[in-house]
């Protein structure tokens, strides 16, 4: 018999089923040069009255934490999803109200997506990166890319501006160095940020911050170059971080992290 959430039927008596997944949120998302502004999420496209977000209030630059959403429909095996409005509203109105994954969360999905800007044909949308951390979409290939010597720590990065022409070449400083993508054992320059870069540190209090460099023209290394905002990320040895940027280039890019840490369903 499947367990029913508590939480109950939803807007018509629709039967929902029991949380699924373990996903969290970065609000990266900025729309007519502007950030978006704090956003709620709720696990279904028409909230009711009584209805109360799951992740509430989440303002630019922040990431939230992990939650479980209702499955959809009560039927075992159905997934879960998470929709996105503008803080305090619940009226589904373009690009909020859509949800942030085509797939569906799984029960044994642990995920974490960054909503970011995009832009389709002249249309101002929101671009949807994501790390898959644990379920069936962990892509084998990928994850070993991930590997890392025993007493280091491992930044992944999390791009989540889709409008990348139109912005100055990124890259991530640390310490004032701009690491070597650990992908590609060949590479001899940094690479310009993206997701899924992957970046071997020690065991250490690291200083994080953006350099950039004009479109067209990379970065050999990072000398001579002044970082924006400093975050300062203390990594243990075996800890993984996914680390986001965002901002505007008329105020700065800044950075964000939090730890990849595994959760029992």
């Amino acid at each position: 018999m499947t367990k029913v959430d508590p939480r109950g039927s939803g807007a018509g008596g629709h039967q929902f089923g029991p949380p699924t997944g373990q996903i969290r949120v970065a609000n990266l998302l900025e729309l007519g040069g502007k950030p978006s502004g704090p956003l709620d999420f709720y696990d279904t496209r028409t909230p009711d009255s009584a209805a109360k977000p799951l992740i509430a209030n989440l303002a630019f630059g922040q990431i939230s934490n992990y939650v479980s959403p209702r499955a959809a429909d009560a039927y075992p095996g159905s997934p879960s999803n998470l929709y996105s409005f503008p803080a305090g509203t619940k009226k589904p109105s373009p690009p909020f109200g859509d949800r942030i994954d085509n797939q569906g969360f799984a029960a044994t999905d642990q995920i974490t997506v960054a909503l970011g800007p995009t832009n389709m044909r002249g249309v101002p949308g929101i671009a949807l990166p994501a790390i898959d951390e644990a379920g069936k979409r962990v892509n084998s290939f990928r994850d070993s890319s991930r590997a890392f010597p025993a007493g280091k720590g491992l930044l992944i990065m999390l791009q989540g501006d889709a409008n990348l022409d139109s912005l100055p070449a990124m890259y991530l400083s640390v310490d004032g160095v701009c690491p070597l993508n650990a992908n590609d054992s060949r590479n001899t320059h940094p690479t310009a940020i993206g997701t899924d870069l992957n970046l071997i540190v020690t065991a250490s209090v690291h200083t994080l911050a953006i350099v950039t460099s004009p479109r067209g023209q990379g970065l050999s290394d990072c000398s001579g170059k002044k970082p924006g905002e400093p975050l300062f990320l203390t990594v243990g040895p075996g800890q993984r971080y996914v680390v986001f940027v965002y901002g505007l280039p008329s105020d700065g890019f800044r950075v964000g992290a939090a730890q990849l840490v595994p959760i029992t369903p």
